[in-house]
Formats: structure tokens, sequence, C-alpha cells
């Protein structure tokens, strides 16, 4: 079995809700080291457990996972790394090979038998035991507490836990003759690690977008995650989308973000009824379409009632001070869009809210609820009729935000503009128009479409949403292609966008939250809200994030349709060499 083996500066090392009991609050996560094979723990005061005396030239990876490390050194000795518990690491370390824990500021070392503590002033203790070949590292906030982890760590059956973490990878659809193998193995691996379990108001599974920096649960992230899920576990990706609802108010309001603590006081694109459809697509699941309608029912009447600015059927995104993070309701924190801070009626709001009436029209309709499906029929039809109105520049062919107190275009071109082939909201011929804007080199066609800003805006460049190619937005784009017939053009991007994750999975061993449209940098050095930097510091806001969320699930989705699309074709041609062969006799 093919498995990941890439080793890569801050790839996600955690354990998993699908293994056991895994929180938002354990501060045993790890992000594997760049210079050496380590992984640093991101607890109070960081740790990292390193293997030494390991020569690179004689290095060889067999697996290379979120939770589950196999490598081999000089004589070839075999060499393990497991998450067995939340606060638990094992393996074993032979032949040159052998685990060394290096602390961050100062801590006190203490000797127990053949077990070194460490213990620092913030209440963190770690230990770590190594004899014959074997080694245990235990995290916890007592010495009893990991010296018992320990002893349990060292007496586990080691074949059989990694025969557990590998039963996860046989257990997928993908099979080893598929080209990109590893790479949607790689997508699942941070996928199983995004999980985390039910805890205080969450009653189900739920997710994050990269367990390192973030551990709170986003609105639209969640609907994204759910997408890539559902080829692995119908009932868990139906649980990410109802965790979503936890904090929902008896107004309807759904924060953008949430976790056991808190929430915050704005939203997210409303795209919950999409991803509610596409999973009921596949589970034909009634009750949870029945239970997301009724919530998501609410949701789009909270947002028509003060996301409006007028008798206009066009939605405003609340904006806030900060530059670097204007709009954070939208997702897109430091487009250009923002810059003036003026207030806008959104392209991007109006279609995601065109687009989840839609559907809940669709829904409405499937559980028998006629009137109520000709209701969101007609707002459908008000939201189109003003997009198109308002927001559809003719001399540009393209659509635009539009700023209400100037009344006029505010003509920043945006990624956001291809929305409306995503909602169904254009004609056939400012489809047409849209889709030669992403051909066209000297605009959205760049080496690695769709820039998150056109290369003729005078704003675009590197920093996030500010020209980097972002995977959620391919996604959508690619859903709105196929509505509209361009399934070439389709096909040509969706390619594009793997080969181009792929190259730098296979080059940095992860996998980034957005990527240079031209190809010209490494998603590291990319900037994020300001200059980029090396070395990879997750407490630092400007450096990319590694092994994200959504870029995972929605590519592994991508993956498994080019999978399915492959199976259909050898069984097609297998049906049809039958076929020739039944008329030669």
């Amino acid at each position: 079995m093919i498995l990941p083996k890439k080793w890569g500066q801050g790839q996600i090392f955690a354990f998993s809700a699908l293994d056991g009991p895994s929180y938002a609050s354990d501060d045993f996560v790890g992000t594997l080291s760049g210079d050496r094979i380590g992984i640093r723990f991101h607890s109070n005061t960081k740790r990292e457990l390193a293997f030494v005396n390991v020569k690179d030239h004689g290095t060889k990876f067999d697996a290379v996972t979120s939770d589950y490390i196999c490598f081999r050194t000089l004589p070839h000795k075999k060499n393990r790394i497991l998450y067995a518990d939340r606060h638990l690491v094992i393996g074993d370390a032979q032949g040159s090979a052998y685990p060394v824990v290096f602390t961050e500021g100062s801590c006190r070392t203490e000797t127990v038998g053949k077990i070194e503590i460490q213990d620092t002033q913030d209440g963190d203790i770690t230990a770590l035991r190594w004899e014959n070949g074997r080694f245990a590292f235990a995290f916890g906030h007592s010495g009893q507490e990991v010296l018992e982890l320990v002893e349990r760590g060292l007496s586990m059956d080691l074949d059989a836990e990694e025969a557990r973490k590998q039963q996860f990878y046989r257990s997928l659809s993908v099979t080893d003759d598929f080209p990109y193998a590893q790479l949607y193995r790689k997508c699942a691996s941070v996928m199983k690690t995004q999980l985390y379990s039910p805890e205080a108001e969450f009653t189900t599974i739920w997710s994050t977008p990269d367990r390192v920096p973030h551990v709170n649960l986003w609105l639209w992230d969640s609907v994204f995650h759910a997408l890539g899920h559902r080829h692995i576990s119908e009932s868990i990706a139906e649980d990410l989308i109802r965790a979503v609802w936890v904090h929902q108010s008896e107004s309807g309001f759904i924060p953008h973000m949430g976790n056991i603590h808190r929430m915050s006081a704005i939203i997210q694109p409303p795209i919950i009824a999409w991803g509610v459809w596409q999973l009921y697509q596949q589970s034909h699941n009634k009750l949870f379409l029945e239970e997301a309608y009724l919530r998501n029912r609410r949701f789009l009447n909270w947002c028509r009632e003060h996301r409006r600015q007028s008798d206009k059927e066009l939605y405003t995104w609340k904006t806030a001070s900060d530059r670097n993070c204007r709009c954070d309701e939208c997702g897109m924190d430091n487009s250009p869009r923002f810059d003036a801070k003026a207030l806008l009626y959104a392209i991007d709001f109006s279609c995601f809210m065109a687009n989840d009436v839609r559907y809940m029209q669709k829904i409405a309709a499937e559980l028998g609820r006629g009137e109520e499906a000709r209701f969101y029929e007609a707002w459908r039809a008000a939201i189109l009729a003003d997009i198109n109105e308002t927001l559809w520049c003719e001399e540009d062919g393209f659509y635009f935000d539009y700023d209400i107190s100037r009344q006029d275009f505010h003509k920043v071109w945006s990624v956001a503009s291809f929305l409306p082939l995503f909602a169904g909201v254009c004609s056939e011929q400012q489809a047409e128009h849209l889709a030669q804007h992403l051909t066209d080199p000297a605009s959205f066609g760049t080496k690695v479409p769709v820039p998150s800003i056109s290369q003729k805006d005078s704003t675009f460049g590197s920093d996030m949403w500010r020209g980097p190619v972002w995977i959620n937005y391919n996604y959508m784009i690619l859903d709105g292609l196929a509505q509209y017939g361009y399934r070439e053009l389709g096909r040509k991007i969706a390619d594009q966008t793997i080969s181009m994750v792929d190259r730098w999975y296979q080059t940095a061993g992860t996998i980034y939250e957005f990527y240079d449209s031209n190809d010209n940098t490494a998603p590291n050095r990319l900037n994020r809200k300001g200059t980029a930097f090396e070395p990879y510091n997750t407490d630092v806001r400007m450096q990319s994030i590694r092994d994200y969320g959504w870029s995972c699930t929605l590519i592994f989705d991508l993956l498994h349709r080019k999978w399915e699309d492959t199976q259909r074709k050898q069984r097609n041609e297998a049906k049809k060499g039958e076929n020739d062969e039944v008329c030669k006799r």
C-alpha cells in the first residue's frame, strides 16, 4: 500500500477523534520539524521530540502521515512513531537513531529509574523512556500521570498499533494504481486529524481548519470539510454540519467561528443548504435533510433581515477597522475589495444567498413543502434580477461589487465575481464573458488558475486574497462551469489545481492554505497579512498555514471524483470489449 511518505516542515501530527478522545483543549499537538526528524509539540512550553544521530543520506521514509511515521536508517533498521493516545506517543528507535527531548526555556529535569521527566513552570510535564529500542513519550500535568502513561505505552503491542493506523488507509476507496494515490491518502491523513471528539455543547464530532494554529470551528470551513469526509463516513460528514448549529441563536444567527468557550459576533458565507444537498445526494438521509432545512431557514431569514441595506435583494458584509482582516465575514480577510471600507452590495454575498435559496427550494420540494418551495423560488428570482440589474457591468463583461454611497461599481477584479456561475445567476451570454476572463492570460488565465485578484488589477500581489489561488474558490468555480456546460475548461482547471497541489506536496510534504497563481514562489514564502519569512513559526500570524483543512478535503473530493471517473471508464471499456467479443462470435 502506497502511503504518504514526504517529510515536510509544519505537517500536522496529532491524535484523531477517530481513534479515541481528542479535544480542542489538548496541548499535546505537534508539527514536523524541518531540519531533522523531529516533532515540535505546541504545549504552553514548546518541546521537540527529535531523533538524533540520523544521517540524511541514509534515511528512507515508508510513511509520513498525520499520526504515524515510519522511517529506516542505516543499516535499514525500522523506526516508528505513533500517536497511541491524546497524551502519548510511542514507537521504536533502532540502529543509529535515538530519541531526545528538547525544551524551550528553563525546565527542571529529573530521572526516575530509566524515565527522564521534564517539569516546567507552567505546569506541563513530559516523560520519556527509551529502552531496548522501544520508547514512550508522555505529556500531562503531574508526575504520576506521565509515569503511568509511559509504562502503559511501553507495554502496548507496537505492531498492532501500527496495523490499526494503516487500516484507516486500507479502508479508503482509491487503489495503488491511481496516479494520485499518495496525495489522496495524504489528504485523508490530514482530514482524520482535523476531527475533535464531542465536548461541552458539541454533541457530535466537529472539525477545525488545521489544529495548529486554529483550535476553533468555522462555518464555511465545516461545510467544505463535510464534502470531503462524506467519502469516508456519511455520518461524520453530517455531524460536521450539525456542529455549526451549536451556537445558533433563537433569531437564527450562526457565528462565523466558535469553540467550547466563546463565539464570534459575525457570520460567514451561507453555503449550508448547498452542502447539505450534496450530502443528501449520496446518503438519501431525509431526517438530516429535515433537520438542516429548519435550521438553515432561520439562518437565511436572519441574513435577509440584518444584511440588507435597502429593498433590493442584495446583501452587504459587515466590515471591521483592521485592513488585514476587514471582511472576515466573507472569508476574504484582506481582499482589496475592502481597502476603502466602503459599504458595498457584495457580489459574493448576494450570489451565496441566491445559491442557498436555490437549494432550500430543492430541499423544500423534496420534503413535500410545496408552498415553501414556491416562496424560495420567488425569493431567488428577486435576487437574480437585482444582481443582474445592479452588479453586472456590460462595458467590462464582468460582475462587480457596488458602492452604495457613490452609486457606482466598485471595480476590483476579484475571483468573487465568478460566483454567478456557481449560483446559476448569469445568462448564457454572461457566462461566456466570464469563461473568457478565466482563460485570458492577461487577467485570470494565470499559469495556475484561478487567482483571487486578476493580474490586470493594480492590487494584484502575493498576499492571501490579493492574488494567490484558493482551493475553495476553484472548487466552486468548477461547480459553476459544469452547470453552464464548460466541462472542458472545468477539467483543465481541475487538472491544473490537482497537479499544483501534488507538485508542492511532493516538494515540501505539505498542503498549503493558498498558492502562487504564477507558480514562481513557493507557498511557504507567500505573504500572509504581512511579509513572509523563515523559519516556520506557527505563533506568527504572517506565516503561511500548512496542512490546511479545506485544501485537503476539497482536493480529496476532486481526486475521489477523478478516481470514480477512471473506474467508470474502465468498466465501460471492459463491457465494450465483452460486447465486441460477442459480436465476433
